[in-house]
């Protein structure tokens, strides 16, 4: 008898062990998953934020290339008139059409450069959108309890 109670007692106390370091696994799970969720909320954030710098900017960058292209335009235009009058003309027409061409090409990469930016920071904001779509999934799925 006394050594079916000591059966007993050990094998009630192995179980209440198991038991103990289960719930203690349970709460460090518990722990890494709200520190998981912690960092992917800030990234979020923080993607949120750079998104919201990147969508203010964007406008004037905008309006800046558009200016720039009409620019662009106008001196090409005073170019070829220049150009036009310096084959007739004499050497004083001759530099005035070089001065214009310069003039132009220069507006005109002002012009390619200011396209670009506008092109680099709507790639941004689509780079963006993609991260914080990630990120929201990421969150979703800690908070459902997938692996």
């Amino acid at each position: 008898m006394k050594k079916i109670i000591m059966i007993a007692l050990m094998l009630s106390l192995g179980i209440a062990a198991k038991a103990e370091s289960k719930s203690d696994s349970t709460k460090r799970d518990t722990v890494k998953i709200n520190n998981q969720l912690r960092k992917l909320q800030e990234k979020l954030t923080d993607l949120q934020t750079e998104l919201t710098k990147v969508q203010n900017r964007l406008p004037g960058e905008q309006s800046a290339a558009e200016e720039a292209a009409n620019s662009s335009t106008a001196a090409q235009e005073k170019s070829k008139r220049a150009a036009n009058s310096a084959l007739g003309g004499d050497a004083g027409d001759n530099r005035k059409a070089a001065k214009a061409a310069k003039k132009a090409a220069r507006e005109t990469g002002d012009a390619e450069d200011a396209a670009n930016k506008v092109r680099k920071d709507q790639d941004k904001i689509r780079d963006l959108n993609k991260d914080i779509d990630k990120t929201n999934e990421k969150i979703a799925k800690l908070q459902r309890g997938d692996s």
